[in-house]
């Protein structure tokens, strides 16, 4: 594995530790709106990372952002999608406060 792939994986990984970090809120208003940016930011990151569709990635934030669906079922869905690629992830940045 040459540097460049190991910066992509790494860079992968921190967007799914994050995406699953930020989505720990109970609520969508209760992120700041930076919070609501790098939420999407990282989630772009995931999604091109993955190979995931716009139903699997945008169309579920959209969902959780207008509340069609919890902030709760949205980052199990994406909890679902990370393992089902095997990505291994970090709890403890997880779960670092934000």
């Amino acid at each position: 594995m040459n540097s460049s792939n190991t910066f992509e994986i790494a860079f992968i990984v921190h967007g799914c530790e994050q995406v699953l970090r930020f989505t720990r809120a109970l609520h969508w208003d209760d992120l700041s709106e930076e919070r609501k940016i790098q939420l999407g930011f990282n989630l772009g990151v995931v999604a091109l990372g993955l190979g995931l569709s716009k139903e699997e990635s945008f169309q579920a934030l959209s969902n959780a952002r207008e509340g069609r669906i919890s902030m709760q079922q949205f980052r199990e869905h994406l909890r679902s999608l990370i393992a089902s690629h095997q990505v291994t992830i970090d709890e403890a940045k997880v779960a670092r406060p934000f």
